[in-house]
């Protein structure tokens, strides 16, 4: 789940109107199935980094010989080694082989990075670490969910991010370090931006999916919800599948806070503790439409139960009234030559009578038991 912001690929500009949801994740952690999959984007590879004028899009060569002098640092605040940002969108082949052989990462991380389908998580990784994320976004033009993997790589002087989808909350970081170059002394600054962004954006899609249980429960109370239980099921089927993704990242994030990272230094601890914090707001704003989504479920099992009783308790009452007046004609029916009443003269106004008779008693009963 905008108006176009500078792209991550080749420095061309980056769409970042939040598009369908990414690829299949495994059996029992289904993104893809909230949006249909687009066709794959051409990949991209672009670095950024400070020249002392400013952040800038830099060529790829210039990106990796500042990514050597970055892998080499010894401290996350070392002068020597300016901050450098590469963002590898849409990886193929090529972006594998850059990943694993010339920016030297785990095989494992890479194959996560382009197989993708990874729950979020935190792998420490000699020199750096590897996280993976989900990016959400509420997509107007399905009405639903979108959900993006995103992966990060943490060194001290360095940061790649790879994804397959466009994210809109990478163009919102660029513009912030753009803005602020000298605020953004650590990769531990530029990682809380990223992660506090994508945290942000979760805030959207939560007020959407609040209001959605808002707008049909007052459809179930004022009875003009049609079709509504199938909306209800995939309804709470978009927020179990978001769930999916915030309780893996709320504990990511806790043992971020726990761990002692190098690039995570004392002063940086508030601000990744406030990320933790807008976590699990979302995560009890969440699971609080949750239960209120499950209470519209029984509202909308009981209204429809109540309907069902309505209906069969008409169908009861007229039943009885048809039977008492139809028990009358057929006794008056029997093709019997000694019947008595045969030979009245006002037999057959007597009967109508009684039928009629019987008939409204009954239905007046039924009123009175608002039975009709």
């Amino acid at each position: 789940m905008t108006d176009a912001e500078p792209d991550f690929g080749g420095g061309e500009a980056l769409d970042l109107d939040p598009g369908p949801a990414g690829p299949p994740l495994d059996r029992h952690f289904q993104a893809q199935e909230l949006t249909e999959a687009d066709a794959p984007a051409k990949s991209r590879t672009v670095c950024y980094a400070e020249n002392g004028k400013g952040v800038h899009a830099i060529p790829l060569d210039a990106g990796l010989k500042l990514f050597d002098r970055c892998r080499e640092a010894q401290s996350p605040t070392e002068a020597e080694a300016p901050l450098v940002w590469i963002d590898i969108a849409c990886p193929g082949r090529a972006e594998e082989d850059l990943l694993r052989n010339r920016l030297h990462f785990h095989p494992l991380a890479v194959e996560d990075c382009v197989r993708g389908r990874q729950r979020p998580k935190l792998d420490r990784y000699p020199g750096y670490y590897f996280l993976v994320l989900y990016s959400a976004a509420f997509n107007p033009r399905r009405e639903r969910m979108a959900l993006h993997e995103v992966h990060i790589f943490l060194g001290h002087r360095y940061l790649v991010t790879v994804h397959d989808h466009k994210v809109a909350e990478f163009g919102e970081v660029l513009a912030r370090w753009r803005a602020n170059p000298a605020a953004f002394n650590s990769v531990g600054v530029l990682g809380h931006a990223i992660m506090d962004s994508i945290v942000d954006h979760y805030f959207p899609v939560v007020d959407h999916f609040a209001d959605r249980v808002e707008e049909m429960e007052a459809q179930i109370f004022e009875g003009t919800d049609q079709g509504g239980l199938e909306r209800l099921l995939n309804v709470r089927r978009e927020m179990t599948l978001f769930r999916k993704v915030l309780g893996p990242e709320r504990d990511l994030l806790s043992t971020l806070l726990r761990r002692d990272l190098p690039f995570l230094s004392a002063d940086m601890l508030l601000y990744f503790q406030d990320v933790y914090d807008h976590l699990l707001r979302v995560v009890e704003e969440l699971d609080t439409l949750r239960d209120l989504l499950t209470g519209a479920m029984e509202a909308q099992l009981s209204v429809v139960s109540n309907q069902l009783n309505i209906t069969m308790r008409l169908m009861a009452a007229w039943s009885i009234i048809l039977m008492a007046v139809t028990l009358v004609a057929g006794i008056y029916g029997m093709n019997f030559h000694l019947m008595p009443e045969l030979s009245w003269r006002l037999g057959y106004p007597l009967a109508l009578g009684l039928m009629v008779t019987i008939g409204v008693g009954l239905y007046y009963y039924f009123r009175r038991l608002k039975w009709i």
